[in-house]
């Protein structure tokens, strides 16, 4: 690897850590805001959004492993 050389960062690391930030941030605001949009909101596009993200990001992982296998194995 060249040298000064930076592998970039892991899209899967880095969703992971944007979805917490979106978790986080949907759990302080519940206390807050407890109408019918609120509920509405969060059953038809909170939900469904986390759990299509942490699937998406489940799949991501497993093929960044595996790109990572690959290349460790096809290095001389």
């Amino acid at each position: 690897m060249p040298e000064g050389y930076r592998l970039p960062a892991r899209p899967d690391r880095d969703g992971d850590q944007q979805l917490r930030l979106l978790e986080d941030a949907w759990e302080k605001a519940v206390p807050y805001w407890q109408d019918d949009v609120a509920r509405q909101f969060g059953t038809h596009h909170w939900t469904p959004l986390r759990d299509e993200s942490r699937l998406y990001l489940e799949s991501l992982r497993a093929m960044m492993d595996l790109l990572d296998t690959a290349e460790r194995d096809t290095e001389y």
